[in-house]
C-alpha cells in the first residue's frame, strides 16, 4: 500500500477516536444526586413535565367518596407492585418473577359484587363493568402464569397484552364509571 500524504493523520485520528470512545465506555458513570421534587411550573409543557415525574397512581374519580377510594387504594397499591414485578418478569423473560406475580394477581382476593338488598354498601358504588374486568383480569393473569411456566415466549407476549388491555379497561372503568 501507498503512503499518502492523509493516511498516517487519519490513522491517527482513528486510533484517538477509538482510544477515547473505549474510556468512556470504561468510566464509571457519576451517581445521580436526588433531585428534590418540584411540581411542574405552568408555563412547562405537559410532556416535559411528565419526564421530570411520572404519575404513580391514578386519578379521583368524582363519583367515589374518599373512605371508597381509601380502601380501594389500599388493594391497588398491593396489585401494583405486582403488575411492575410481572411487567420487569415478562419483559425481561425471568419466568419465576413473571410466574409468581401473576399468580398473586389472579390469587387477590376479588372486591364481590353488590348483594341484593346492598345498594347502600361501597362496592355498590362501583360500576358492574368493574366487576366484569375484575374477572377477566384474574383469568388473564392465570393465562400469563402458565406461558411463564411453560416458558413460551409468544404465548407469555400475547397473554401479558391482553391483561395489560384489561388493566387499562378497567382503569378507565374506575376514572370514568362506564
Amino acid at each position: 500500500m501507498k503512503n499518502t500524504p492523509l493516511r498516517i493523520p487519519l490513522v491517527l485520528v482513528g486510533f484517538l477516536s477509538a482510544g477515547f470512545s473505549f474510556h468512556a465506555l470504561a468510566a464509571e458513570p457519576e451517581p445521580q444526586k436526588a433531585a428534590p421534587s418540584k411540581k411542574p411550573k405552568a408555563d412547562k409543557p405537559k410532556a416535559e413535565a411528565a419526564k421530570e415525574s411520572p404519575p404513580s397512581s391514578l386519578g379521583k374519580p368524582d363519583y367515589l367518596p374518599e373512605q371508597a377510594r381509601s380502601l380501594l387504594r389500599q388493594k391497588m397499591e398491593r396489585h401494583g407492585q405486582d403488575a411492575r414485578d410481572l411487567m420487569y418478569g415478562v419483559t425481561l423473560l425471568q419466568y419465576d418473577v413473571a410466574r409468581a406475580a401473576a399468580k398473586h394477581i389472579s390469587a387477590e382476593p376479588r372486591i364481590i359484587r353488590p348483594l341484593p338488598g346492598g345498594e347502600a354498601d361501597l362496592n355498590a358504588l362501583l360500576p358492574e363493568r368493574f366487576f366484569v374486568l375484575q374477572d377477566e383480569a384474574r383469568l388473564r393473569a392465570r393465562a400469563v402464569s402458565e406461558a411463564a411456566e411453560k416458558r413460551d415466549d409468544k404465548a407469555l407476549a400475547e397473554s401479558y397484552g391482553r391483561l395489560v388491555e384489561t388493566c387499562v379497561a378497567c382503569h378507565s372503568t374506575y376514572l370514568n364509571h362506564r
